[in-house]
């Protein structure tokens, strides 16, 4: 439970980071695409050498901010993409 806490906390700080605008603060390279994982224990990192406090968690958004990505290629494949849905149908 406390590993899912920890990890739960780094998620939304990094969540919170990409609404924030500040990714750029953390991940130079701002389309190299890191996790809200990932970004969460840099911002955490970041705030334990400064020795600042963790600022006030706001809850999870209802939808996913939009992922980085590498390169403006895998960014247009990333917005034009087709999903396909898989149809059943259940015969009575």
């Amino acid at each position: 439970m406390l590993l899912a806490t920890a990890n739960l906390i780094a998620v939304i700080l990094g969540i919170m980071l990409v609404r924030l605008g500040q990714r750029a603060a953390i991940d130079w390279h701002d389309h190299r695409g890191l996790s809200f994982l990932q970004l969460g224990l840099r911002q955490l990192h970041t705030l334990l050498y400064q020795q600042k406090s963790l600022p006030i968690l706001q809850i999870l958004p209802r939808t996913n901010p939009p992922p980085a990505s590498a390169s403006i290629a895998k960014r247009e494949k990333l917005d034009f993409r087709i999903e396909f849905a898989r149809i059943t149908i259940v015969s009575s």
